[in-house]
């Protein structure tokens, strides 16, 4: 009587274990899940002005300036994973200064699988536009320029160590990294390692105190570290250095 006691007694224990840990698995998921959603996004986001309308389809967040200025139009690569609307603000604020800029939603939020969309969305023969993205964006968005040369005005990198897996050192196109002190998805380490397979005119940039998460309207992602600005400041230090790349490849026309 007493080993079955013991056996049931084991039983339960098992049991009680493999509740206990699937319970933490499933918390784990659902707040790392969690951390990749849009959030804490500005009442205007998506809401129409004077200087730029909205459209939103299927397939992208186009915010349209109504300044007829410039000619380039911006396309933006959202992160693995994260829900394109954390890239929103900034997209807005780009066509508030006068450049169109045009938020891809990728399939199943991943850009590797869907950065070749603008092929169908765009005329990219015929058009004028600057590319890029943050973290896997921002890789996708250099993988597009080494598979389609000649096709992009410009090129510009957000919280990536890429490219690492292709070269582009002998390519002429304008290209902008900004990276930040903090981030713990592409260090600084990472960053500078692969430094010399940028296009050689690449400007570097970085953003102190920033991290990986505030490039977007994001929670903090698991492994980044965190940040010693607030995310308002690392959207305009971000937004800043975009638009002075942008209007430097406007005037080289």
């Amino acid at each position: 009587m007493d080993n079955t006691n013991q056996i049931i007694l084991k039983i339960k224990k098992r049991n009680i274990f493999r509740i206990v840990w699937f319970t933490f698995v499933i918390i784990f998921c659902i707040w790392q899940w969690s951390t990749y959603q849009s959030r804490s996004l500005p009442e205007d986001t998506f809401l129409e002005s004077d200087s730029v309308s909205v459209q939103i389809s299927d397939d992208k967040i186009s915010y349209i300036s109504q300044r007829s200025e410039f000619r380039n139009e911006v396309i933006f690569f959202q992160g693995g994973l994260t829900d394109p609307k954390a890239y929103a603000p900034l997209c807005r604020q780009i066509a508030e200064n006068g450049f169109t800029c045009h938020l891809i939603k990728m399939d199943w939020r991943m850009p590797i699988w869907g950065y070749k969309i603008i092929l169908k969305l765009f005329d990219l023969n015929n058009g004028n536009y600057i590319i890029g993205g943050h973290s896997q964006g921002g890789k996708m968005a250099a993988q597009f320029v080494y598979e389609y040369p000649g096709l992009m005005n410009g090129l510009f990198l957000l919280g990536t160590s890429h490219p690492r897996d292709f070269d582009l050192s002998n390519r002429s196109i304008p290209t902008i990294k900004l990276y930040a002190e903090f981030d713990g998805l592409a260090s600084v380490p990472e960053v500078m390692e692969n430094k010399t397979k940028l296009p050689r005119n690449t400007e570097l940039i970085m953003i102190k105190g920033g991290n990986h998460s505030q490039f977007g309207y994001l929670g903090r992602l698991l492994t980044d570290d965190s940040p010693k600005i607030e995310r308002d400041r690392q959207q305009q230090l971000t937004e800043k250095a975009l638009l002075y790349f942008f209007k430097e490849i406007e005037q080289k026309g």
